[in-house]
């Protein structure tokens, strides 16, 4: 089992091996959150623990299954656009990229499996079934179901092989019996569930949020009011607003702001100064955005700087 703890959510990303994978952090605070990690044969299983909103945007591995059951998920969560709820089995790898709108309090085991890795014939069989079946993003399930899931992943989490005897026929026989529990476990809930509509079944309010959320990504295009970026989309504020409540519980205010002051703290941990990376995403007045920086991360812009300049160094 390995653990870290985390006080950055880009650093917290890179915990997912393989995966393209990038956070962004919505309400304000000092963030801290865990990632536990347990590798079973071709399974590998990741507790992870976030007590802020996170947008979580990003793309699995061709040949891997990943999907997430909630162990605490309270608050308004959005997967893909669908509406998430503890009893709601994740389905990472359901499309080419996912956009994951977590609450600001959740714990998941993210069980990921890459089937030319389990250690028996049935098991790759049937885990590359899985994987080529078309699935939508979020599938709920019954509580006893995933009550169930929950309590063997929680198991399996603290399971331990004994490692100066990794390569000994009792090892290899724990190993093949978890891979086949969770394995049939995860069977049991996919098999039932009816293929996914061709392209996705994502919402026309979450559409819109991914469309804001491109022009964001670009500093050269992203706008700086709602004003602005109303004209931008040539919608009415209203419809902006009720998109944004429907999608994220959030009115766009504060969604553009919380994104912007991303924007900038990803400049100031690749070493740009702070008068430069603050204005490049339209922050003019410094002493106010010094402020909103810090409501947002729990420390000033300098201390960012200064943080990952001494990592640099090291």
């Amino acid at each position: 089992m390995a653990f870290s703890a985390f006080t950055d959510v880009n650093e917290q990303a890179r915990a997912f091996d393989g995966w393209h994978l990038h956070y962004t952090q919505i309400s304000g605070g000092s963030f801290h959150g865990s990632s536990s990690t347990l590798t079973l044969g071709g399974i590998r299983l990741l507790m992870e623990s976030l007590d802020k909103v996170i947008l979580q945007q990003g793309a699995v591995p061709n040949d891997r299954l990943a999907l997430a059951v909630p162990l605490e998920l309270e608050g308004h969560a959005r997967m893909c656009g669908e509406r998430s709820e503890r009893d709601s089995l994740h389905v990472f790898s359901s499309l080419p990229e996912f956009e994951f709108y977590s609450p600001d309090h959740h714990v998941l085991v993210n069980v990921e499996v890459e089937p030319e890795k389990l250690l028996s014939e049935p098991m790759r069989v049937l885990a590359t079934s899985l994987r080529a079946k078309a699935l939508a993003p979020v599938i709920p399930m019954p509580a006893e179901s995933a009550e169930n899931l929950r309590t063997l992943l929680q198991h399996a989490m603290r399971a331990s092989t004994d490692s100066s005897a990794v390569q000994s026929e009792e090892a290899y026989g724990r190993l093949e019996l978890l891979e086949r529990t969770i394995i049939y476990a995860l069977s049991e809930v996919l098999v039932e569930t009816p293929a996914a509509a061709s392209g996705g079944r994502t919402t026309k309010h979450w559409a819109l949020v991914n469309s804001v959320q491109e022009k964001l990504e670009d500093s050269s295009t992203c706008p700086l009011s709602i004003a602005e970026l109303c004209v931008q989309l040539g919608l009415s504020r209203r419809t902006l607003q009720y998109a944004f409540h429907d999608a994220l519980n959030l009115n766009p205010v504060a969604y553009l702001r919380a994104v912007r002051l991303n924007n900038v703290r990803r400049e100031l941990r690749h070493g740009e100064s702070v008068t430069f990376a603050a204005t490049k995403w339209g922050f003019w007045h410094l002493g106010t955005f010094a402020q909103d920086y810090r409501n947002m991360f729990g420390e000033l812009p300098s201390a960012t700087l200064k943080r990952y300049a001494r990592k640099d160094s090291n």
